[in-house]
């Protein structure tokens, strides 16, 4: 009988080993996960980039929503709507040039008292250098601990003259402002056009008609927060107007227009305005006690009114959710800016009602 060779094994194969087999579905989600990712990063980027044009549209879109009940008006008492929108468009030109026209002589007066106020605001808060001179200590130590004189600010000659940084600042902003005040123009007169193309992308007409009732609710929806919150924001302004003037504060008027304005975007306006009226009490006044009573009537005002007034005028038909309300502020202020921030609350809007027609009927019970 002849014998057989020994089997050979194979070194590069290590003995015990387990081969592990990962399911088809889990690679397939993994792959769907991360081509979303990158899909959202993607977006976040192309948007950060498109701000300069972007912003303006949506803007646009925005004051559309609200400039569309009194073009409605005017077209049903027989104004064309051209004529209804170019009306609409340069009445709300003309109000903010007279806003800014009101408000230019207190801006310019606050604004070149700067370093003044600087000056006095670090003398109304002597009071606090003593905790706070441990600190210091400690600065000047490891000042001197990292080699460099402490207090030594290093200052840098800005380049260029006035006239070409307030060129860059400028240009961009007229640019802009046109780009706004022509995409409003444009969308006042052809949003119907508008959505009747984009409901045509839509293949079958049981999801068109799902769509138009959608962009309408949307419509219906951000008109009916901002017409609440802009009656709102006018007593609101009226009563600040009123509480500076009693108190004592200078130009009333800056700041009751000041608060309506700020009170458009929630937790941040109120929170600016307030820092606001505690620097200027700090300046009027000679004590700090009397510096704070305006900031704190404000706030017991703000809070009346954010948490009580208007959801009770808006009632459960606008309700949010205040943690998303908070996300989506800080994320479009960190996206865009202030710009932003003020976009935040329309875009959650318009982001729920679409949600709620695509995933309500799909959405199972929930326990109690």
């Amino acid at each position: 009988m002849s014998q057989r060779a020994p089997l050979q094994r194979d070194p590069s194969v290590e003995p015990n080993r387990i081969a592990v087999v990962v399911p088809s579905d889990l690679l397939a989600r993994s792959s769907q996960v991360g081509i979303v990712g990158l899909f959202l990063i993607a977006t976040l980027w192309c948007a950060h980039v498109a701000q300069p044009v972007l912003v303006p549209v949506l803007l646009a879109w925005v004051i559309a929503t609200i400039a569309g009940p009194p073009i409605d008006f005017l077209q049903d008492r027989g104004v064309p709507r051209v004529i209804s929108a170019i009306l609409v468009t340069c009445s709300l030109v003309v109000v903010m040039l007279i806003l800014l026209l009101l408000l230019s002589a207190p801006l310019t007066y606050w604004i070149g008292r700067a370093a003044e106020l600087g000056m006095l605001i670090k003398q109304k808060l002597q009071v606090m250098n003593e905790p706070l001179a441990f600190l210091d200590e400690i600065r000047k130590s490891l000042s001197a601990l990292a080699g460099a004189e402490p207090g030594a600010i290093k200052v840098e000659q800005p380049t260029g003259n006035v006239f070409s940084t307030l060129l860059a600042i400028l240009t961009p902003a007229v640019g802009q402002t046109i780009l706004f005040v022509g995409a409003l123009l444009f969308q006042l007169i052809y949003w119907d056009r508008i959505q009747k193309t984009a409901v045509l992308l839509l293949r079958d007409r049981k999801a068109r008609l799902a769509a138009l009732r959608t962009l309408r609710e949307i419509n219906g929806s951000m008109s009916t927060y901002f017409s609440t919150l802009t009656i709102v924001n006018v007593c609101l302004a009226a009563v600040t107007m009123l509480l500076t003037w009693l108190v004592g504060l200078p130009n009333p008027l800056l700041w009751g227009v000041f608060a309506g304005v700020m009170n458009y975007i929630p937790y941040l306006g109120p929170a600016i305005v307030v820092g606001t009226l505690s620097v200027v009490g700090l300046v009027a006044f000679p004590t700090l006690g009397e510096a704070a009573v305006a900031p704190l009537i404000y706030v017991a005002i703000a809070t009346l009114e954010g948490y009580f007034i208007t959801p009770a005028i808006m009632g459960r038909r606008l309700e949010l959710n205040p943690f998303g309300v908070f996300l989506a502020i800080a994320f479009c202020a960190w996206l865009w800016g202030p710009i932003g921030a003020f976009l935040a609350v329309p875009l959650l809007i318009a982001v729920t009602v679409a949600s709620d027609h695509v995933f309500l009927d799909d959405a199972p019970d929930l326990p109690e």
